[in-house]
Formats: structure tokens, sequence, C-alpha cells
């Protein structure tokens, strides 16, 4: 009875070992399918959500971008900030983002440079507007309302249909930085003051080659005829004619004629109460 009892028993023991050997087994493979989970899933989502992370911290939005501001514009700015948040983080990365952004030439200001949901960066900001081309020669830089250089130039002639302004003095800042001098916004607000009048488009340029001498400015038509205006419509002088009475006379000339150059080469000068032309 003895002997039965004890090689019944011997199967038994085996089949346990080999379970316990099964579970062990078991329980190495669960461990190193957590280790694996940990460092292809958890670690990097991890590192996903902190500052400064790379490629699944590269969505920067501009939500206020004007319409103007196309694809071929962003593209630039965007792989360069692309670049900045990859290589930094926290405070830090954000502020040299919006330092960067500043220095572009496209914003007049950028008020916030923040993460929003945990993946991505908005930027909010005041966009600068093309306003005209100045001209330097065979080149001509595209600015903004505030006579701010813009991040583009052209061949002469061949940008973008805005009014060019001739004869600015001075050396070409950089991108971002404005012209020296008061000339170039006096054309600007000239350039603003006559944007509403149904004769703009005969305007192709502003000269600025008095305005040295007497802050005058002169209207260049599209049929190369000049009209000397004077002094910038914020700068008015008591020795010129109002802004309004020198708008109501181009507009006269635009009504009779079509044209505020009488359709012809001429030269105007509008300053006076009795308007001549030559």
């Amino acid at each position: 009875m003895a002997s039965r009892s004890s090689s019944s028993k011997a199967p038994e023991a085996s089949w346990r070992a080999t379970a316990e050997r099964i579970a062990g087994i078991g329980a190495w493979v669960g461990c190193a399918a957590v280790i694996v989970i940990l460092a292809t899933v958890v670690l990097p989502r991890l590192r996903g959500s902190a500052y400064g992370s790379t490629s699944a911290r590269t969505a920067i939005r501009f939500p206020n971008a004007p319409r103007w501001m196309t694809t071929a514009e962003m593209k630039p700015i965007e792989d360069a900030a692309q670049s900045i948040v990859a290589t930094g983080n926290g405070r830090d990365m954000l502020q040299t983002l919006q330092r960067y952004l500043e220095s572009t030439g496209w914003f007049e200001s950028v008020e916030q440079v923040r993460l929003v949901d945990h993946d991505g960066i908005e930027v909010l900001a005041t966009y600068a507007t093309p306003t005209a081309l100045v001209a330097d020669g065979s080149i001509d830089h595209l600015c903004d309302a505030r006579g701010h250089r813009m991040a583009r130039d052209y061949r002469a002639k061949d940008g973008p249909t805005l009014v060019r302004v001739l004869g600015v003095a001075g050396p070409t800042p950089a991108v971002a930085a404005a012209w020296h001098g008061p000339a170039l916004k006096d054309a600007i607000d000239l350039l603003q003051t006559i944007d509403a009048q149904p004769w703009r488009g005969q305007v192709a340029a502003i000269g600025v080659g008095r305005h040295a001498k007497d802050g005058s400015l002169e209207l260049v038509t599209t049929g190369g005829s000049t009209i000397v205006w004077g002094r910038a419509p914020s700068a008015a002088s008591p020795a010129e004619v109002p802004t309004g009475q020198k708008l109501e006379y181009l507009s006269f000339l635009y009504a009779k004629h079509g044209r505020i150059d009488h359709g012809h080469p001429t030269s105007i000068d509008v300053r006076v109460d009795c308007a001549s032309a030559r």
C-alpha cells in the first residue's frame, strides 16, 4: 500500500513543478510586456505633454492671420518656429519664439505666445499691413503702415500693385525696423488720405525728393504727370490750401477729364488757391 501511495504522488509533484515553472515564465513575460509598453507608449506621451517637446509639440497656430498671409509667406516663419520649439523648453522657449516672430517684419506686435490643449502653441498677434513699396535703386522694399520694412523685396516695378515711394534718403533699415526721418511716414500719411478716392488707382508713386527742403510731397500719376501736393495732411501749413480743397480739385479734374492729370503728361500744383498746370 505504501509503495502505491508514493508512486501516485510522484506525477503530481512533477506536474506542480511544471506549473510553477510555467507561472514563473508567464510572470517574466508579463513584466517584459509592461516594460515595453512603458518605454514605447507611456513615456513618449509624457514627454509630449511637457514643455519643449519635439515632434509632438510642433502644432503652431496663428488663429487671426490675415487672408493675404499665404502658405508661401507662412512656411519660412513656421519652419523657423518649429526649430525653436524643438530645441527649447518651458517659458524660455516661448519667449524666444515670441522674440523671433517680432523680428520677422510680419507683425506690428506679438501679444502672446501660449501653450494650448497640451499639444500645441498659439500665437496671438497684430499683423503688419503691406502698404507701400520703397524704391531703392533697382530694388523695391515692402513696408507697412508704420513705415517699417517688411520681409519682402522685389525688382523695381515688379512687385505687387502698391504705390511706390520715391526718393527716400538714408540707409535701408533691417527687416522690422523703420526708415530714418519723417519723409516716408509723411508719404504714408498722404497715401492713406487719398486711399478712398475714386481716382486713387491713377497714382503710381509718391515722391519725397523735396521733403528735406520744404516738407513737400508729389504725386506721380500712371500717365507720367507730377502733382505737387505740398506738405503731408498731418503737417498742413497755412501757406497752402487745406487738404480738403486739394482733394476737391483733383476730384474735379477726375470728373471732367476722367483723369487727375488731364489725360496727358503735365505738372499740376495744388498747393495754391488757383491750382496751376503747366
